[in-house]
């Protein structure tokens, strides 16, 4: 009985061990995950000011410059996305997206809501191959 329970063990261990991320893959997510929120905030950001959007697509290079050119490019950047009415275009357009996010997220949860019972109210079972009528019902009519 003892074997039993450890192997029961082990597997439920095994099991989950073999279905978490390795440190490759969690980098890799949050990498992608980054990569879609700057794409997002260049998005948004174009709608106000394309100079400062191009500025924001560079940022992740910003790095690689010279001395000289990265306190130029910085210096740049902060004049820009500093300036109060990209500021307030930013801060409008970030607040629009998130509402509609939330819209989707009200829209699907509706829906899902609507269609819980689609199995039971038969939706998937109509005629002539529904449960328990027409001419291929198993079981009585």
């Amino acid at each position: 009985m003892n074997i039993l329970k450890i192997s029961a063990v082990f597997l439920s261990v095994s099991l989950l061990a073999a279905c978490a991320l390795t440190p490759e893959q969690k980098a890799a997510q949050s990498k992608e995950r980054a990569q879609k929120l700057l794409e997002t905030q260049i998005s948004l950001a174009q709608q106000c000011d394309p100079t400062a959007a191009k500025l924001m697509a560079q940022m992740p290079t910003a790095n690689q410059l010279a001395p000289a050119q990265k306190k130029a490019f910085e210096k740049n950047y902060t004049k820009r996305l500093n300036n109060p009415t990209f500021k307030a275009c930013y801060n409008m357009a970030w607040k629009t997206y998130q509402e509609q996010n939330q819209l989707e997220i009200a829209k699907m949860q509706a829906w899902d809501e609507a269609n819980a019972l689609n199995w039971e109210n038969g939706m998937f079972f109509n005629e002539p191959f529904g449960w328990g009528t027409g001419p291929f019902a198993w079981g009585p009519y």
